[in-house]
């Protein structure tokens, strides 16, 4: 949740109001968890240890470990990669000389009378959203499946290292105790994920449009400079002090630091069981 935290708070630029969280409570990580389980495997897990007379055995998989940890380094690089292309391509497509044509085409533009550019209509939330739309929907939208293709290998490498594990370390009730723990917490933990992944585009949307709205009166030299300043807050994000550039690499800032922070979740959580416990 920290990680999460830090996130998003890294996309707000400066000047801007900082994202408003109550402090975590001790016990909210339990509570996070308990939530993620499935009742059935609950029963199951309180079956199990109402039937096993011994001490749990527990055995480690040090070699299943090692597998896991090389696969995380490999999707870990291969993230940093995909955000990278990411960047590189949404650059080009929202340059100046690209959105300068294309908001031209859609009337964006009003010349004034007494010289400059405007934006067409007052700037109410109805507008702002139709300029996210047209502008940056697609960028968010890809910004995501970038983290959703580095979960959807996961999962499929997560789904083999489950069955070598069971396969290696089930062998009767009492081995049978953290395979089915993890079990009750996998749909919830995978759909949580999901739910954060799913909610970057109204989290984007949300941003740019409370920061560009109520537009009507705001006067620039050219529509060049309207495209390069209307986004403010972030022209210092990109180099070339493009607002709509600098709001992407934020974005994707946010986006890749929580997909390595998904993968770090997960490479903490096979560590856990996979790394084995002393019987008590």
């Amino acid at each position: 949740m920290l990680a999460v935290e830090k996130s998003l708070e890294a996309f707000r630029p400066e000047g801007m109001l900082p994202l408003a969280h109550p402090p975590l409570p001790p016990e909210a990580g339990v509570e996070t968890l308990a939530s993620w389980l499935d009742h059935r495997h609950v029963l199951l897990l309180r079956t199990l240890l109402e039937n096993t007379e011994e001490a749990p055995r527990l055995p480690g998989a040090p070699a299943l470990l090692r597998r896991v940890h090389r696969a995380m380094d490999e999707l870990r690089r291969d993230a940093q990669l995909k955000f990278a292309e990411f960047r590189e391509r949404w650059a080009q497509r929202l340059a100046v000389e690209v959105l300068l044509p294309f908001l031209t085409r859609n009337q964006w533009f009003v010349d004034l009378p007494e010289g400059g550019t405007a934006l067409a209509g007052k700037g109410d939330g109805k507008e702002a959203k139709m300029l996210y739309l047209q502008t940056l929907h697609d960028m968010a939208s890809d910004c995501a499946r970038q983290w959703g293709a580095v979960a959807g290998r996961w999962q499929a490498l997560q789904a083999e290292f489950i069955a070598a594990w069971h396969k290696e370390a089930v062998s009767d009730n009492s081995t049978r105790i953290l395979p089915v723990l993890e079990v009750a917490a996998r749909q919830g933990e995978i759909e949580a994920w999901k739910s954060l992944r799913l909610s970057l585009g109204d989290f984007a949307e949300g941003s740019f449009t409370r920061a560009v709205e109520r537009w009507e009166g705001r006067r620039f030299a050219d529509s060049g400079s309207l495209v390069r300043d209307l986004a403010a807050p972030w022209r210092d994000v990109d180099a070339a002090s493009n607002g709509f550039i600098g709001f992407m690499r934020a974005l994707s800032r946010v986006a890749e630091r929580l997909t390595l922070a998904m993968l770090d979740h997960y490479d903490r959580k096979w560590e856990l069981y996979l790394r084995g416990f002393a019987a008590a």
